[in-house]
This record gives structure tokens, sequence and C-alpha cells, in this order.
């Protein structure tokens, strides 16, 4: 059959050029750019390069590998957590982050199964199949994902670690508390400097958010920062009942309890700010996306999983 034939087939020895026009030319396929994009994975001189494909598989398999590799040692510094906290009073705080973390630790035991799936599948149709670009193209996607589970298990191996630190210690416990509270002082900092630009909306610029969807975004965030501030408080009841069951000073609980008072109150007055800031046109596009978005907040209560809450309210809008 001469080459001129084959559409899709194998393309190596060509130029990119060439390989691209060719593939192309089937209906089902992207275009030549596109295409060219993924064979450069595998060109030499941009000659498509059948040696460059078993490097691309080799360093795909080594990816793989690695991945699987590094959530098999996440998973572990998970368990071992997790046996740390059995010596852990029983309380919310220490619950959920024992559920969050084998929450994630499920993930990635998930997807690093996945990725064997795939890379198997993958090897077992080259064998079948002439498709050089369906070919690379998955093999870069799977290399793509090998390398963001990777990240994800490394990061979750450090947390774990930072995990039975915070059980083995009062002073952590402390210090990730008021690090937290820190947090959220700067949060209330950036959304009362956005409520100073909403005093004057001729200050915000044309490739801004236009002013009744900023003043929207400014105070869904107040209300949210509602339950951020109820959460710290739960967290902070938490490590005081371990700390005076374990014996342990708890003045600089009382700091932090100070503060977080503080917070809620510059909260409540943020609150009445922007309620006295918004035009009615802003409460007219936005009013009930924001009485929609309370009312989800209200469903939530410490402790507090955000990623549930911004999941939420992502139906409502902008936050």
């Amino acid at each position: 059959m001469e080459q001129d034939d084959d559409a899709s087939g194998d393309v190596t020895g060509l130029s990119l050029r060439e390989a691209a026009e060719r593939i192309a030319a089937r209906d089902d396929r992207p275009d030549e750019e596109t295409v060219r994009t993924v064979l450069a994975e595998v060109a030499i001189d941009r000659i498509v390069s059948e040696d460059m494909i078993t490097e691309l598989e080799s360093d795909t398999s080594m990816a793989v590998s690695n991945a699987e590799n590094r959530a098999e040692y996440a998973t572990m510094r998970v368990d071992e957590a997790e046996a740390a906290a059995a010596d852990a009073p029983d309380l919310e705080t220490v619950a959920a982050r024992l559920d969050g973390f084998a929450a994630r630790a499920e993930s990635v035991e998930s997807r690093a199964r996945d990725l064997a799936d795939r890379l198997h599948e993958l090897v077992h149709q080259r064998e079948y199949s002439e498709s050089v670009y369906e070919y690379v193209r998955d093999l870069r996607d799977l290399g793509q994902d090998a390398d963001g589970l990777h990240g994800d298990a490394q990061q979750l191996a450090t947390d774990a670690d930072e995990l039975e630190r915070w059980l083995d210690s009062h002073e952590t416990r402390v210090a990730e508390l008021s690090a937290d509270v820190g947090a959220i002082e700067a949060a209330f900092d950036d959304l009362e400097a956005a409520a100073d630009r909403l005093e004057d909306p001729e200050v915000i610029g044309e490739d801004e958010p236009d002013p009744a969807t900023q003043w929207f975004a400014v105070t869904q965030r107040q209300r949210v920062n509602g339950l951020v501030v109820a959460d710290a408080r739960a967290e902070l009841a938490d490590v005081r009942t371990w700390a005076e069951r374990a014996g342990e000073g708890t003045a600089e609980l009382a700091d932090i309890a100070d503060r977080l008072d503080d917070l809620e109150s510059r909260r409540e007055r943020l609150g009445d700010r922007l309620d006295d800031l918004a035009r009615p046109a802003w409460r007219e596009q936005y009013g009930e996306a924001l009485s929609a978005a309370e009312d989800t907040l209200d469903e939530f209560e410490p402790p507090v999983d955000f990623g549930a809450v911004q999941a939420a309210l992502d139906d409502h809008g902008p936050a």
C-alpha cells in the first residue's frame, strides 16, 4: 500500500509538516498545528523518529512508576500518622483531619492504579495499531497525569508529616492555629481594602469586573468568613480541651480567643458597611444569588470542609 493511502498510520520518517498533513486529512483528526505540536515530542530535526517514540515510552513508563512509588510512600505516611493519632483524644478536630487524609490517600491510590492500567492498555494497543499521533498524544497525556499525581502524593506525604507533628505537640497545635488566625486577619484586610474601592466605583478600571460583581464577591466572601471564624473557634475549643486534659498551659489560647473576637467584630462591621455601600442596581442584579449563597452557607457547621463550601457556592456566582 502506498503511503498516500494511509491517512492516519505510521508517519515515522516523515517531516512534521508532512506527517501533520497526512494525519489531519482525516475528518476525525484535529487541525495540523495541533498534530505538529504533539508529534514534535518525538521528532529529531523536525523528522518523526521511531527512536524518540521509544524514548517517550520509556520516559512515560518511568514517570508512572515514580508516581506509583510516591503514592505508595504517601499512603504509608498517612497510615503512620493515623497510628500516631491512637493516643489523641476523641475530638471533632482530630477526626476531621484524619478523615480528610484518608480521603486523599484513597484518591492517590486510585489514581496510581488508573495510571498503571492506562500504561498497560496503551502499550498493548501500540502492538496492534499504527496510529502514531494518538499513541504519542496519549503517552504525553499519561506522563502529565503521572507528574500531577507525583506532586499531589509528595504534598500528601509532607502534610502527613505535619499532621504527625500536630498530633504530637501542643506547641505545634497552638502555633498552627495562631498562623491560621493570622491568615484570616490578612483576608479581612483584603476585603476591607476591596470595600474601600467600592466607596468610589469610578476608580474601578474597565478591565476589572464591574462594581456590582465586585460588591457581590466581597459580600459573599464576608459571609464565608463567618464560617471561617466559627471553624477556628471550634478548633480553638478542641485544642484547649486537649491541653487541659494533658496539663498544658492555655495562656496563648486566650490570646487567640481575643483575636477571634476582634475578627468577628470586624466581620460584622464590614457586613454593615457593605450593606450601606450596596446600590439598588447591585441588589437587583445579585440579591437572589446572595440569598441563595447565604442559605447554602447555613448548611455547614464546624469542622468545615471548605472545598465543599466553595463547590456549593460555585452555583451562585463569583466568590
